[in-house]
């Protein structure tokens, strides 16, 4: 007789479950990533902007064209607190999706270690038991020479 874990279905739901969580994790992670690129991007486009439009300041620009490039300036800045705003919530997500990966990889933890136990426990009592049946067999064999 093999050993059965009475509880393996729900230690498959919690290694199912930890994946799940792991794979949200590195979703968060990713999106978190790609906003941050966004945003170096975008800062080091506002600066190489404001670096041209001080140059063009002193090429003495017309004013409409200097108006429309602080607007366009303006406009950017604004996108860069939105994303900003984005990656506090994205940093939110993720440390939130980073405690549900850790909570799920505890709760298969203790699954695991508990099914460990259990087979532990099975095959020291088979040891047992074939020992028990050793010395049965060696006392009946003792019985019938004597």
């Amino acid at each position: 007789m093999s050993f059965r874990f009475a509880l393996a279905p729900l230690l498959r739901l919690r290694q199912s479950v930890e994946r799940q969580r792991m794979l949200a994790l590195q979703d968060a992670n990713a999106q978190l990533s790609r906003a941050k690129n966004r945003l170096e991007e975008l800062e080091n486009f506002l600066a190489q902007s404001a670096e041209a439009d001080a140059a063009a300041l002193a090429e003495a620009r017309r004013a409409v064209e200097i108006q429309f490039a602080n607007l366009v300036y303006e406009q950017l800045q604004q996108a860069c607190l939105q994303l900003r705003d984005e990656i506090r919530g994205l940093e939110e997500a993720r440390q939130k999706a980073a405690e549900a990966y850790r909570q799920a990889f505890r709760e298969r933890e203790i699954l695991e270690a508990l099914r460990s136990r259990e087979r532990q426990a099975y095959r020291l009592e088979a040891a047992r038991r074939e020992q028990r049946e050793l010395d049965a067999a060696f006392l009946l064999q003792r019985w019938h020479r004597e």
